[in-house]
């Protein structure tokens, strides 16, 4: 059975392929739907969002690939969008007005250094800790508690169609330890973004790319997470987070695998233009 992958990035943001390469792969792979979703541009220099002089080639292009593929896959053009709290988002960046097929909303921007630059903390770990330390000393509540303060904000003011990694911060807690997941104060954010996302409608993406390049590995959003999304209702998705054509499906068999253990038995998916839900195993989703 056939995989789909709606996150993505090419050479247009921080991918390491032209969306040609992308394509072909998934074709050769069975896919029967892939969707782009390059960074979108921030208002200022960032070395992997897209340079705003790019977006509407980005578009274009897209297009015209979804024109020369059209018999034999179905495309989605789309776009990541950074929510930067008081800054930026899909709403303040006029990306309504491009008619995407779809958008994700992330958050990786969660402060200001006295510089004016703002703090990702989606980096290197010395970089994440230096920002904690400079911008938090240390308050790692305090900065875990604001980054899903920021995402509840998304959600209410841009409601995306899709919520991206939504626990990716933890994602250098394996090399420094700065919380635990059983901790009352941080089930409780996740449990209140999860209600939130629950009442507007979201996807909650399942994000494979901590599976196959941190180390140890890890899955975007964790299993108990999942778990408390099925009580809930929400929908999921299966994404790959790609940036390169040979990671289109990592990890993808064994997280359908999960799924199905939690609970799940349909992924959401965008096919004949429509937001739909398909049976899935960890062989693939049913057509």
């Amino acid at each position: 059975m056939p995989w789909v992958n709606y996150h993505s990035h090419s050479l247009y943001c921080d991918g390491k392929a032209a969306p040609e390469d992308f394509i072909a792969r998934a074709v050769e792979n069975g896919f029967r739907a892939y969707g782009f979703t390059s960074h979108a541009p921030v208002p200022f220099v960032s070395r992997w969002n897209m340079p705003a002089e790019r977006l509407q080639s980005y578009i274009d292009n897209f297009r015209h690939l979804r024109e020369q593929w059209k018999y034999t896959i179905q495309l989605y053009c789309g776009l990541e969008v950074d929510f930067i709290e008081g800054l930026w988002g899909y709403e303040a960046s006029g990306l309504i007005e491009k008619n995407l097929d779809y958008w994700i909303g992330s958050v990786h921007y969660i402060n200001r250094f006295p510089d004016g630059s703002y703090f990702c903390f989606d980096g290197a770990p010395e970089g994440f800790f230096k920002g904690m330390e400079q911008l938090y000393h240390n308050d790692f509540k305090a900065a875990l508690s604001g980054y899903y303060h920021t995402i509840r904000n998304m959600l209410q003011k841009d409601t995306p169609d899709v919520i991206g990694h939504i626990d990716k911060i933890k994602m250098h807690n394996t090399v420094k330890s700065f919380f635990r997941e059983d901790e009352k104060w941080y089930m409780n954010e996740v449990e209140d973004t999860l209600d939130l996302i629950a009442s507007t409608g979201c996807i909650l993406e399942v994000n494979t790319r901590g599976l196959y390049k941190h180390n140890p590995p890890m899955l975007y959003p964790s299993p108990w997470i999942l778990k408390s999304a099925y009580r809930r209702g929400i929908p999921v998705m299966l994404n790959a987070d790609s940036h390169h054509p040979d990671e289109i499906e990592k990890g993808f068999s064994e997280t359908a695998a999960l799924l199905n253990e939690i609970g799940y038995k349909t992924l959401r998916v965008l096919y004949n233009g429509i937001w739909q839900d398909r049976p899935f195993t960890e062989k693939g989703i049913e057509f």
